[in-house]
Protein backbone atom coordinates (compact mmCIF):
# COMPACT_ATOMS: atom_id res chain seq x y z
CA UNK A 1 0.00 0.00 0.00
CA UNK A 2 1.24 3.40 -0.75
CA UNK A 3 0.62 6.19 1.37
CA UNK A 4 1.86 10.11 0.29
CA UNK A 5 1.55 12.38 2.95
CA UNK A 6 0.82 16.11 2.48
CA UNK A 7 2.68 18.03 5.20
CA UNK A 8 5.98 18.63 6.22
CA UNK A 9 5.68 19.11 9.79
CA UNK A 10 2.89 17.17 11.37
CA UNK A 11 3.14 14.71 8.38
CA UNK A 12 6.29 13.61 10.02
CA UNK A 13 4.06 11.71 12.50
CA UNK A 14 1.85 10.13 10.17
CA UNK A 15 5.20 9.00 8.05
CA UNK A 16 6.40 6.55 10.97
CA UNK A 17 3.24 5.52 12.13
CA UNK A 18 2.19 4.48 9.04
CA UNK A 19 5.86 2.94 8.38
CA UNK A 20 5.54 0.94 11.83
CA UNK A 21 1.69 0.06 10.21
CA UNK A 22 3.59 -1.89 7.35
CA UNK A 23 2.41 1.01 4.87
CA UNK A 24 5.36 2.39 2.15
CA UNK A 25 5.04 5.77 2.39
CA UNK A 26 6.69 7.08 -1.30
CA UNK A 27 5.69 10.33 -1.54
CA UNK A 28 5.72 13.58 0.74
CA UNK A 29 4.13 17.17 -0.40
CA UNK A 30 5.42 20.55 1.04
CA UNK A 31 4.95 24.21 0.36
CA UNK A 32 8.74 24.65 -0.53
CA UNK A 33 10.76 22.71 -2.66
CA UNK A 34 13.69 22.75 -1.24
CA UNK A 35 13.09 22.03 2.54
CA UNK A 36 10.32 19.35 1.26
CA UNK A 37 13.57 17.18 -0.61
CA UNK A 38 15.78 17.83 2.26
CA UNK A 39 12.87 15.98 4.95
CA UNK A 40 11.87 13.74 1.76
CA UNK A 41 16.09 12.58 1.71
CA UNK A 42 16.01 12.44 5.28
CA UNK A 43 13.21 10.50 5.66
CA UNK A 44 13.80 7.79 2.57
CA UNK A 45 11.01 9.11 1.05
CA UNK A 46 11.14 8.46 -3.03
CA UNK A 47 9.14 11.57 -4.47
CA UNK A 48 9.29 15.25 -2.78
CA UNK A 49 6.92 18.05 -4.24
CA UNK A 50 5.12 20.70 -3.64
CA UNK A 51 1.94 19.87 -6.43
CA UNK A 52 -0.31 18.12 -4.74
CA UNK A 53 -2.00 16.35 -7.46
CA UNK A 54 1.60 14.55 -8.44
CA UNK A 55 1.56 12.74 -4.96
CA UNK A 56 -1.89 12.05 -5.53
CA UNK A 57 -1.16 10.22 -8.70
CA UNK A 58 1.61 8.39 -7.49
CA UNK A 59 0.03 6.75 -4.58
CA UNK A 60 -2.78 4.85 -3.06
CA UNK A 61 -3.98 6.84 -0.20
CA UNK A 62 -3.70 10.55 1.07
CA UNK A 63 -2.86 11.69 4.67
CA UNK A 64 -3.66 15.30 4.50
CA UNK A 65 -1.39 16.83 7.04
CA UNK A 66 -1.37 20.38 5.91
CA UNK A 67 -2.67 23.68 7.50
CA UNK A 68 -6.25 23.59 8.23
CA UNK A 69 -7.42 26.44 5.76
CA UNK A 70 -6.11 23.90 3.04
CA UNK A 71 -7.95 20.73 4.13
CA UNK A 72 -10.59 20.90 1.75
CA UNK A 73 -8.35 21.76 -1.01
CA UNK A 74 -6.60 18.50 -0.52
CA UNK A 75 -8.86 16.23 0.50
CA UNK A 76 -10.97 17.45 -2.41
CA UNK A 77 -7.52 16.85 -4.79
CA UNK A 78 -6.98 13.07 -3.53
CA UNK A 79 -10.74 11.93 -3.67
CA UNK A 80 -10.81 13.22 -7.55
CA UNK A 81 -7.35 11.25 -7.82
CA UNK A 82 -9.09 8.36 -6.72
CA UNK A 83 -7.48 7.62 -3.74
CA UNK A 84 -8.42 7.04 0.16
CA UNK A 85 -8.08 10.33 2.31
CA UNK A 86 -7.02 10.85 6.11
CA UNK A 87 -7.31 13.56 6.94
CA UNK A 88 -5.96 15.74 10.39
CA UNK A 89 -8.08 17.19 12.45
CA UNK A 90 -10.30 19.44 12.31
CA UNK A 91 -11.52 18.32 8.99
CA UNK A 92 -12.03 21.78 7.69
CA UNK A 93 -11.98 25.57 8.16
CA UNK A 94 -15.18 25.99 8.33
CA UNK A 95 -18.84 24.33 8.62
CA UNK A 96 -19.71 25.06 5.20
CA UNK A 97 -16.26 23.00 3.76
CA UNK A 98 -16.60 20.22 6.79
CA UNK A 99 -20.33 19.23 4.82
CA UNK A 100 -18.83 19.82 1.36
CA UNK A 101 -16.34 17.10 2.24
CA UNK A 102 -18.68 14.80 3.53
CA UNK A 103 -20.69 15.25 0.25
CA UNK A 104 -17.82 15.14 -1.77
CA UNK A 105 -16.31 11.94 -0.14
CA UNK A 106 -19.84 10.32 0.22
CA UNK A 107 -20.46 10.69 -3.87
CA UNK A 108 -16.58 9.47 -4.26
CA UNK A 109 -17.15 6.03 -2.43
CA UNK A 110 -13.39 6.17 -1.03
CA UNK A 111 -12.79 5.80 2.16
CA UNK A 112 -12.22 8.61 4.47
CA UNK A 113 -11.38 9.27 7.64
CA UNK A 114 -10.36 11.60 10.27
CA UNK A 115 -7.35 11.42 12.88
CA UNK A 116 -8.42 12.07 16.34
CA UNK A 117 -5.85 10.33 18.45
CA UNK A 118 -7.44 10.02 21.73
CA UNK A 119 -9.79 7.58 20.46
CA UNK A 120 -6.65 5.29 20.57
CA UNK A 121 -5.02 5.96 24.06
CA UNK A 122 -5.82 2.88 25.83
CA UNK A 123 -7.61 4.62 28.98
CA UNK A 124 -9.44 6.05 27.17
CA UNK A 125 -10.45 3.42 24.89
CA UNK A 126 -11.34 1.62 28.70
CA UNK A 127 -13.53 4.24 30.14
CA UNK A 128 -15.54 4.40 26.80
CA UNK A 129 -15.88 0.84 27.12
CA UNK A 130 -17.07 0.82 31.16
CA UNK A 131 -19.15 4.08 29.79
CA UNK A 132 -21.28 1.97 28.04
CA UNK A 133 -22.92 0.06 30.87
CA UNK A 134 -23.06 3.05 33.37
CA UNK A 135 -25.02 5.40 32.17
CA UNK A 136 -23.67 9.22 32.24
CA UNK A 137 -25.49 12.60 33.47
CA UNK A 138 -21.99 14.91 33.34
CA UNK A 139 -18.83 15.16 32.03
CA UNK A 140 -16.63 17.88 32.77
CA UNK A 141 -13.04 18.56 31.02
CA UNK A 142 -10.48 21.19 31.23
CA UNK A 143 -7.68 21.50 29.31
CA UNK A 144 -4.14 24.05 30.02
CA UNK A 145 -2.81 24.26 26.79
CA UNK A 146 0.58 26.66 25.95
CA UNK A 147 0.91 25.47 21.99
CA UNK A 148 -2.84 27.92 21.68
CA UNK A 149 -1.68 31.14 20.18
CA UNK A 150 -2.22 34.55 22.21
CA UNK A 151 -4.76 36.35 20.06
CA UNK A 152 -5.83 39.82 21.06
CA UNK A 153 -8.79 41.05 23.32
CA UNK A 154 -10.38 43.49 20.86
CA UNK A 155 -12.31 43.06 17.92
CA UNK A 156 -11.42 40.71 15.25
CA UNK A 157 -11.72 36.99 13.53
CA UNK A 158 -12.39 34.33 15.82
CA UNK A 159 -10.06 32.01 14.27
CA UNK A 160 -6.56 32.32 12.86
CA UNK A 161 -3.97 29.76 11.06
CA UNK A 162 -6.12 27.09 13.37
CA UNK A 163 -9.80 26.23 12.63
CA UNK A 164 -10.27 24.79 16.14
CA UNK A 165 -8.33 27.47 18.17
CA UNK A 166 -5.17 25.66 18.58
CA UNK A 167 -7.05 21.92 19.44
CA UNK A 168 -10.88 22.02 21.03
CA UNK A 169 -11.64 19.57 17.84
CA UNK A 170 -9.67 16.64 19.95
CA UNK A 171 -11.82 17.54 23.09
CA UNK A 172 -15.18 17.83 21.39
CA UNK A 173 -14.70 14.58 19.26
CA UNK A 174 -13.48 12.90 22.91
CA UNK A 175 -16.59 14.02 24.33
CA UNK A 176 -19.15 12.89 21.79
CA UNK A 177 -17.12 9.41 21.48
CA UNK A 178 -16.91 8.68 25.26
CA UNK A 179 -20.37 9.56 25.68
CA UNK A 180 -21.72 7.47 22.44
CA UNK A 181 -23.86 11.12 22.19
CA UNK A 182 -24.29 14.13 19.61
CA UNK A 183 -24.37 17.39 20.88
CA UNK A 184 -28.15 19.18 20.50
CA UNK A 185 -26.88 22.46 22.07
CA UNK A 186 -23.94 25.29 23.19
CA UNK A 187 -23.69 27.30 25.70
CA UNK A 188 -20.20 29.31 24.98
CA UNK A 189 -17.70 32.04 26.04
CA UNK A 190 -15.22 32.71 23.89
CA UNK A 191 -11.48 35.15 25.45
CA UNK A 192 -9.71 36.42 22.85
CA UNK A 193 -10.17 37.59 18.95
CA UNK A 194 -7.99 35.19 17.46
CA UNK A 195 -9.44 32.93 20.33
CA UNK A 196 -7.32 31.31 22.77
CA UNK A 197 -9.71 30.52 25.54
CA UNK A 198 -13.08 28.88 25.07
CA UNK A 199 -15.62 28.03 27.68
CA UNK A 200 -18.61 25.64 26.58
CA UNK A 201 -21.85 24.39 27.81
CA UNK A 202 -22.82 21.58 25.57
CA UNK A 203 -26.33 19.35 25.81
CA UNK A 204 -25.81 15.93 24.79
CA UNK A 205 -28.62 13.76 22.29
CA UNK A 206 -28.18 11.00 25.25
CA UNK A 207 -29.21 14.30 28.18
CA UNK A 208 -25.71 14.13 29.43
CA UNK A 209 -24.43 17.97 29.98
CA UNK A 210 -20.19 17.96 29.10
CA UNK A 211 -18.37 21.53 30.27
CA UNK A 212 -15.41 21.64 28.32
CA UNK A 213 -12.96 24.62 29.17
CA UNK A 214 -9.31 24.54 26.82
CA UNK A 215 -7.83 27.71 28.19
CA UNK A 216 -4.02 28.91 26.91
CA UNK A 217 -1.41 28.80 29.67
CA UNK A 218 2.30 29.42 30.34
CA UNK A 219 3.40 26.35 32.06
CA UNK A 220 4.43 24.21 28.65
CA UNK A 221 2.82 21.60 27.61
CA UNK A 222 -1.04 20.17 27.64
CA UNK A 223 -2.34 19.39 31.08
CA UNK A 224 -5.73 18.05 30.96
CA UNK A 225 -8.07 16.87 33.77
CA UNK A 226 -11.56 14.67 32.70
CA UNK A 227 -14.39 13.89 35.11
CA UNK A 228 -17.27 11.84 34.26
CA UNK A 229 -20.37 11.96 36.66
CA UNK A 230 -23.48 9.26 36.68
CA UNK A 231 -26.35 8.95 39.66
CA UNK A 232 -23.94 6.99 41.64
CA UNK A 233 -20.75 7.24 40.55
CA UNK A 234 -17.91 9.16 39.58
CA UNK A 235 -14.45 8.47 37.61
CA UNK A 236 -11.47 9.89 36.10
CA UNK A 237 -8.03 10.54 34.50
CA UNK A 238 -5.83 13.15 33.85
CA UNK A 239 -3.16 13.18 30.75
CA UNK A 240 -1.15 15.53 28.51
CA UNK A 241 2.15 15.95 26.92
CA UNK A 242 4.79 16.53 29.47
CA UNK A 243 7.66 18.49 27.42
CA UNK A 244 9.71 17.22 30.72
CA UNK A 245 9.10 13.82 30.36
CA UNK A 246 9.29 13.89 26.46
CA UNK A 247 6.10 12.42 25.53
CA UNK A 248 2.21 12.08 26.91
CA UNK A 249 1.35 10.67 30.30
CA UNK A 250 -1.95 9.67 31.42
CA UNK A 251 -2.84 8.39 34.83
CA UNK A 252 -4.92 5.73 35.41
CA UNK A 253 -8.56 5.56 34.88
CA UNK A 254 -10.40 5.40 38.61
CA UNK A 255 -13.89 5.28 39.58
CA UNK A 256 -15.63 6.33 43.25
CA UNK A 257 -18.46 4.27 43.97
CA UNK A 258 -19.66 2.50 46.78
CA UNK A 259 -17.70 4.98 49.20
CA UNK A 260 -14.19 3.90 47.83
CA UNK A 261 -11.93 4.40 44.80
CA UNK A 262 -11.20 1.67 42.14
CA UNK A 263 -8.61 1.42 39.49
CA UNK A 264 -10.32 0.53 35.94
CA UNK A 265 -7.50 0.61 33.83
CA UNK A 266 -3.69 1.51 34.01
CA UNK A 267 -1.96 4.70 33.34
CA UNK A 268 0.40 5.46 30.20
CA UNK A 269 3.39 7.21 30.43
CA UNK A 270 7.10 7.20 27.77
CA UNK A 271 9.39 4.12 28.25
CA UNK A 272 12.56 3.84 27.36
CA UNK A 273 12.73 0.97 24.56
CA UNK A 274 8.93 1.37 23.70
CA UNK A 275 7.32 4.08 21.30
CA UNK A 276 5.78 7.51 23.07
CA UNK A 277 2.06 7.17 23.39
CA UNK A 278 1.20 9.72 21.56
CA UNK A 279 3.35 8.25 18.72
CA UNK A 280 1.84 4.81 19.45
CA UNK A 281 -1.72 6.02 19.04
CA UNK A 282 -1.05 7.51 15.09
CA UNK A 283 0.56 3.81 14.23
CA UNK A 284 -3.37 2.38 15.51
CA UNK A 285 -5.28 4.85 13.18
CA UNK A 286 -2.72 4.05 10.52
CA UNK A 287 -3.30 0.53 11.32
CA UNK A 288 -7.26 0.72 11.81
CA UNK A 289 -7.27 3.12 7.99
CA UNK A 290 -5.19 0.15 6.14
CA UNK A 291 -7.75 -2.78 7.75
CA UNK A 292 -10.18 -0.37 6.27
CA UNK A 293 -8.72 -0.16 3.23
CA UNK A 294 -8.90 -4.66 3.29
CA UNK A 295 -12.13 -4.13 3.67
CA UNK A 296 -12.47 -4.09 7.48
CA UNK A 297 -15.79 -1.98 8.54
CA UNK A 298 -14.24 1.41 9.88
CA UNK A 299 -15.56 1.84 13.25
CA UNK A 300 -12.44 2.76 15.27
CA UNK A 301 -11.44 6.16 13.42
CA UNK A 302 -13.65 9.27 13.16
CA UNK A 303 -15.81 9.02 10.12
CA UNK A 304 -15.94 12.55 8.20
CA UNK A 305 -19.61 13.25 9.51
CA UNK A 306 -18.75 12.65 12.77
CA UNK A 307 -15.73 15.42 12.21
CA UNK A 308 -18.08 17.78 10.61
CA UNK A 309 -20.66 17.86 13.99
CA UNK A 310 -17.90 18.60 15.76
CA UNK A 311 -16.96 21.45 13.36
CA UNK A 312 -20.73 22.60 13.06
CA UNK A 313 -20.21 22.55 17.37
CA UNK A 314 -17.19 25.07 16.90
CA UNK A 315 -19.70 27.48 14.28
CA UNK A 316 -22.70 27.03 16.65
CA UNK A 317 -20.18 28.31 19.75
CA UNK A 318 -19.43 31.42 17.66
CA UNK A 319 -22.52 31.96 17.32
CA UNK A 320 -23.25 31.73 20.86
CA UNK A 321 -20.61 34.18 22.03
CA UNK A 322 -21.79 36.90 19.51
CA UNK A 323 -25.73 36.55 20.16
CA UNK A 324 -24.61 36.10 24.20
CA UNK A 325 -27.35 32.63 24.01
CA UNK A 326 -27.48 29.08 24.06
CA UNK A 327 -27.87 28.32 20.23
CA UNK A 328 -29.44 25.10 19.23
CA UNK A 329 -28.02 22.25 16.64
CA UNK A 330 -30.45 22.03 13.65
CA UNK A 331 -30.06 19.68 10.90
CA UNK A 332 -29.50 20.55 7.01
CA UNK A 333 -27.08 22.96 5.31
CA UNK A 334 -25.83 25.74 7.81
CA UNK A 335 -26.97 29.39 7.50
CA UNK A 336 -24.54 32.19 5.99
CA UNK A 337 -23.51 33.03 9.42
CA UNK A 338 -23.05 29.45 11.02
CA UNK A 339 -19.32 28.88 10.12
CA UNK A 340 -16.27 30.63 11.89
CA UNK A 341 -15.04 34.14 10.35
Amino acid sequence: MRIGVIGTKWGLMHVGAFRAAGAEVTALCGQNLEHTRTVADREGIPLATTRVRELCEAVDAVVVASPDALHREHVEAALDAGCAVLCEKPLAGTEADALALVARAKASGRLCAVNFPYRMLPPFRALRDWLAGNPLRHLVVTLRNSFVRMGGEGPGPFTAASADWDGVSHLLDTAFWLARASPVWVQASLSGRPVHTAALQVGLSSGAVAVLTHAACPEPGLQGGWTLLGRDWEAGLSGGYVPSRTGWCVSAVRCFRGGAWTDLAPGLEPREGEREPWAQAHVETARHFLAALHGAPLTELARLEEAAIVQRLLAAAVRSEEEGRRVTLWPGPPSPRSSPV
